[in-house]
């Protein structure tokens, strides 16, 4: 049995700004891509799935750990600071901010100490490779 690759086609890479990352995924960003695609209806609250995702990766996939509300990053933690297309549009690039706000705690420290030691890990290109 083949089983699939979680998280295929996403890539997260540090940038030169702390706390700023490069994150690609094919999520749409805004509320209007998504209510195009029908992920969304109108009069819905939107929630950006990108803010999900770029969770989701960096705690189940880099860091090994659930994202539950003990997981010291949470979406209100998270921007969107601005996107672009890849390539023929189907993936988007997405310049995420974990908003430092002065009063970090330290297990939010912690969590992206480590998450900088991966990505800038000589190893690290930007996916995660599990086998298939």
């Amino acid at each position: 049995m083949k089983m699939s690759r979680p998280f295929k086609g996403l890539y997260l890479q540090k940038t030169g700004a702390p706390f700023v990352y490069s994150f690609v995924t094919y999520t749409p960003q805004t509320k209007e891509q998504m209510i195009a695609c029908g992920d969304l209806s109108e009069g819905e609250e939107f929630l950006s799935q990108v803010v999900c995702d770029f969770l989701l990766f960096v705690s189940e996939g880099i860091l090994c750990r659930a994202l539950t509300v003990d997981f010291p990053i949470s979406y209100d933690d998270v921007i969107v600071i601005c996107s672009r297309q890849r390539g023929d549009g189907v993936q988007h690039e997405y310049l995420i901010q974990v908003i430092d706000r002065g009063w970090m705690h330290e297990d939010q420290t912690l969590l992206l100490n480590d998450l900088t030691a991966i990505l800038s890990n000589p190893l690290w290109d930007g996916a995660i490779l599990r086998p298939d």
